[in-house]
């Protein structure tokens, strides 16, 4: 699975990537060829951090959000 990041008001660190790539580990055999993708959005503001999936996977797209306080969460 090809998994892309992008970072808005905050930088991508190797720790959080590294964080998002083990929870994908989890579901990999879920999406076992080679034309799944996920693009993983974090944004941080006011103290509110948000990150969102967006994965493609054959025909379909699946699509989650959530905000908290803890970036780790």
């Amino acid at each position: 699975m090809k998994i892309e990041f992008t970072g808005r008001h905050v930088e991508v660190t190797p720790a959080i990537r590294s964080h998002v790539e083990s929870h994908f580990k989890k579901i990999e055999h879920i999406f076992n060829d080679s034309t799944a993708r996920a693009h993983v959005i974090i944004d941080v503001e006011k103290g509110r951090h948000t990150g969102e999936i967006i994965l493609s996977w054959r025909d379909h797209t699946l699509t989650t959000r959530v905000t908290n306080k803890d970036m780790y969460q």
